[in-house]
């Protein structure tokens, strides 16, 4: 039998368990619930909320086990502990830590054990939560999920137990006395919880801000440049929705890990956001020295979590900086420069890191200025649709339009759609707009048909909070009976990332939008984290591949044979493929040979207006171009 080792920290991890005032405490029936739902949803007959304290292990909350307590030294959950990963042992007698231990020889005849380790408020393990059978049997991902998210339940019982103790104890005594050690203690606890991120342990916003503060003096006086780095995790919340908020949380706890081991003992990381940290870099002032930490910090940022449909998410980070003094001389000033450059690095993109500037700052007040003209653009009829013909391949005639959305401001005459709708999706203006479009749109259908201008399917964009938050099968279906429009005239894109949203949800209403009449196509497909065999459970006529992958297929062996592979799949599910962003012969003839069925971009047409596009129409609608 192998005795569990002793944690490094086991002092902390102790004095961390004993603050809780859990051992010895009297049976609470929300733990109770927890173990008996956690017996009852993974069919074992033993749950258990157990603490592991110097030479014993004591059980909070007991479901189907009849002992109070056993020796650490025989216990499973000494070993979970050690770890910050699930402990699963399928098999007790086939496991060399547990084939002799006294609690698989004998009663309770343990076989199987499943824990996850439990956290204090300043993230030490105290204990598990787990789950015991006398026979062998394998916990599925599904199974380890809802143990994860029912000791996360735990956790915040003992959270909040924990708080609720320290305030009653603060507020029992009219006067504050420091020599009463109960009080102190209470204050301490009530002090840490305020100031520190319970999932992390990390110091939280206004600790941060404080910190900085405090500090300013002391960098002014002896002249140390510090430097602010705000850190915000791309795409996490597309983990959360794939993977579950579980996921996420752990993604977090492992990121704190990472970060922490890169930094020197001066440094002060926060987390400030349910996806933002922040880091203090006191001394680094050198913008050169100071992007090499910065990269280092990204490098233990960056990591991949596996899909369940095979597929990986790449976990990023963008990094925005400011630098005392040069860049602000408050907390506030430092934190929101820093927060600003951020924002600058996720339009770039993502993964990358942003040094503030002055510049930077017009930059932003010119977003908040447009914000308020875009508001204004609607009524003015500043914004207009241009037509960009879609080409077949098999007989080179126009197989449809895509619409595209353009602004022609005032002052600074078109403004890219690529600065604009970010501002328009942040200022919520973005659903408004979409109507309009889809709209204006079927209006300008409706409007060559009665001029005799040959008909071709008409392509949308929908937008994420268009699809997902309005009711966009009802507004779909109004516009299209109010234009008459025949089956298969309208198509609208979606993203491959907005197709995996809420992903029976999206099914639905892709299937009711179907039954309108209308094609559906993914749009930038390859850039997202759905996969083909995935798409076989949305009701999909087309795929568009994204234009990155077309620039680079007549230089780059590996997105030439990324196009060739979407194309292949796609027609094996019977999907028709449309390549974007075409401008070269030699592209032109790399997507011929793959067999993609339609191509859009500038070989054949710029966006066209209205008036441009009905004359291509008759000139190359009835016959090949």
């Amino acid at each position: 039998m192998q005795i569990p080792d002793l944690p490094v920290d086991e002092a902390r991890r102790l004095t961390a368990l004993h603050a809780t005032r859990l051992l010895g405490s009297a049976p609470e029936e929300a733990f109770d619930r927890i173990t008996r739902m956690a017996a009852r949803l993974l069919h074992a007959p033993t749950a258990l909320v157990s603490l592991v304290d110097k030479d014993v292990q004591w059980f909070k909350s007991r479901c189907g086990f009849e002992a109070t307590e056993t020796a650490r030294d025989i216990s499973f959950c000494g070993h979970a502990i050690l770890d910050h990963e699930p402990l699963v042992v399928g098999d007790a007698t086939q496991d060399p830590r547990f084939r002799d231990n006294p609690l698989v020889l004998g009663e309770p005849h343990v076989r199987f054990y499943a824990g996850v380790p439990l956290y204090s408020v300043d993230r030490m393990p105290i204990g598990t939560l787990c789950v015991l059978d006398k026979v062998p049997r394998q916990l599925g991902g599904e199974d380890l999920d809802i143990l994860r998210d029912l000791a996360r339940m735990v956790e915040q019982l003992i959270h909040h137990r924990q708080l609720a103790t320290a305030a009653q104890a603060l507020y029992s005594h009219v006067l504050l006395d420091a020599a009463n050690p109960e009080l102190s203690a209470a204050a301490g606890q009530v002090e840490f919880l305020l100031n520190h991120d319970q999932l992390t342990g990390l110091s939280n916003r206004q600790a941060l801000a404080r910190t900085i503060d405090k500090g300013l003096a002391e960098w002014r006086s002896q002249g140390t440049p510090t430097l602010v780095a705000a850190i915000n995790l791309d795409k996490f919340k597309r983990l959360n929705e794939l993977l579950g908020h579980h996921a996420g949380d752990q993604a977090l706890v492992s990121i704190t890990w990472s970060l922490q081991s890169v930094l020197r003992p001066e440094d002060l990381l926060a987390r400030v956001g349910n996806d933002e940290f922040v880091v203090l870099l006191p001394g680094l002032g050198d913008d050169s020295v100071a992007r090499d930490r910065l990269r280092q910090i990204m490098q233990a940022v960056h990591r991949e979590f596996k899909t369940p449909g095979g597929g990986a998410i790449p976990l990023t980070c963008s990094i925005g900086y400011a630098i005392y003094p040069h860049d602000g001389d408050s907390a506030d000033v430092l934190l929101n420069n820093a927060t600003l450059a951020t924002r600058r690095a996720k339009l770039m993109g993502g993964g990358q890191i942003q040094h503030f500037s002055e510049e930077l700052k017009q930059a932003f007040n010119r977003k908040l200025t447009m914000e308020g003209q875009l508001r204004a653009a609607l009524d003015h009829k500043e914004l207009f649709l241009m037509y960009q013909p879609k080409i077949a391949l098999k007989d080179g005639s126009v197989a449809g339009l895509e619409v595209l959305l353009r602004w022609r401001h005032p002052q600074h005459g078109l403004i890219s759609p690529v600065e604009f709708i970010p501002v328009a999706e942040e200022a919520g203006l973005i659903v408004e707009i979409g109507e309009w479009v889809l709209k204006s749109a079927v209006d300008q259908c409706r409007a060559w048909r009665a001029a005799g201008v040959p008909t071709v399917p008409v392509a949308v964009n929908l937008s994420a909070r268009q699809f997902h938050r309005t009711d966009i099968v009802g507004c779909v279906a109004t516009v299209v009976r109010d234009a008459g429009l025949a089956p298969g005239d309208l198509e609208l894109e979606l993203t491959e990332s907005m197709s995996v949203q809420c992903p029976e949800r999206s099914a639905d209403l892709m299937a009711r939008l179907r039954e309108l009449g209308c094609t559906l196509s993914i749009d930038d497909f390859g850039t997202g984290y759905s996969s083909l065999s995935y798409l076989k459970r949305l009701p999909v006529d087309k795929l568009k591949i994204d234009r990155s992958f077309v620039q680079d297929m007549h230089q780059s062996a590996d997105s030439l044979a990324m196009v060739q592979a979407i194309i292949a799949m796609a027609h094996s599910l019977r999907l028709e493929v449309i390549a974007e962003g075409v401008e070269l012969q030699e592209q032109l003839d790399g997507l011929r040979a793959a067999g993609c069925d339609q191509i859009q971009g500038f070989y054949f047409s710029k966006p066209l207006s209205p008036e441009d596009c009905a004359a291509y129409l008759r000139e190359h609608a009835a016959r090949p171009a």
